[in-house]
């Protein structure tokens, strides 16, 4: 069975009890679930595993936001990223920094030169109590999630944002289609913009994404992505019920080894499906 049908088993990693993450290969392409409300009940954020890796700054940041429970998943999240990349890149989490490329898009810092690749590409989206946190070694890519909900501005924005193509699918659509059919198309796009490091002003309308109407699984599915946009693969899923997730990765590497055709996905993608303790 070739690497682009081959049945990927799940990855298993569980901060709490110490596993390590594997490294991925050229080309592969790491999906992992955090839930953001570990532990609801928890308004000291100096008791959450995440904290002791945050900056000073991170910290500060956390601490003020009016609701604790803002703060608490922002430690969470950026905690578990710094966990992560610690891991990849076999650094201390606290060691960790970051920068950001010139369109903004947030990358490793390193002793690289300036203008080099980072070592570990990543991008991270989250909604509500939850995020999904993308890693890659020679590939660039974004991911966006959205949790299911009604955007009074839906039909202003698909005239601002999509293509004509795209604006007279969604006039077709009525509710409740149309408002988690809004959603997808809205997280596909962002998922490209975001793996390019752009924002909407005037290249959402570069990428004609359409509007998602099918089933989804609660994984990305390495073989079934959407059709491919240019330079793009595109999958969705449902991580979990009532969120929409998409992720863009690039076809092939900008500066490291292609491991696969140019027209074929990349070889290994899954989603951490593990939940409880991150």
């Amino acid at each position: 069975m070739d690497d682009h049908n081959r049945q990927i088993p799940p990855l298993l990693c569980d901060w709490a009890s110490g596993m390590e993450l594997a490294r991925p290969q050229a080309g592969e392409t790491y999906v992992l679930r955090v839930d953001l409300d570990p532990r609801p009940e928890c308004d000291n954020l100096e008791q959450l595993l995440q904290w002791s890796v945050l900056s000073e700054a991170e910290r500060a940041r956390a601490s003020r936001f009016v609701r604790p429970r803002d703060g608490r998943r922002f430690a969470v999240c950026r905690g578990s990223l710094r966990l992560i990349l610690g891991q990849l890149t076999n650094a201390s989490p606290q060691a960790v920094a970051f920068r950001f490329s010139p369109g903004g898009k947030p990358e490793l810092a390193g002793p690289w030169p300036p203008g080099d690749p980072p070592l570990v590409r990543f991008n991270v989206t989250h909604s509500d109590d939850l995020a999904l946190i993308a890693v890659s070694l020679d590939r660039e890519l974004g991911v966006d999630l959205e949790r299911l909900r009604t955007i009074s501005e839906a039909a202003r924005i698909v005239e601002s944002y999509f293509t004509s193509a795209e604006q007279a699918q969604f006039a077709a659509l009525e509710e409740p289609v149309s408002a988690s059919a809004f959603l997808r198309g809205w997280t596909r796009k962002e998922a490209i913009l975001k793996a390019k490091g752009v924002g909407l002003a005037g290249l959402a309308t570069s990428y004609e994404t359409m509007f998602g109407t099918t089933e989804l699984t609660d994984k990305f599915s390495p073989a079934a992505p959407l059709p491919r946009i240019g330079e793009w693969w595109l999958w969705e899923a449902s991580p979990r019920e009532g969120y929409f997730a998409a992720l863009a990765v690039h076809e092939v590497s900008r500066s490291g080894p292609n491991c696969l055709p140019a027209d074929s996905p990349p070889q290994d993608l899954w989603l951490h499906g593990k939940q409880g303790s991150t």
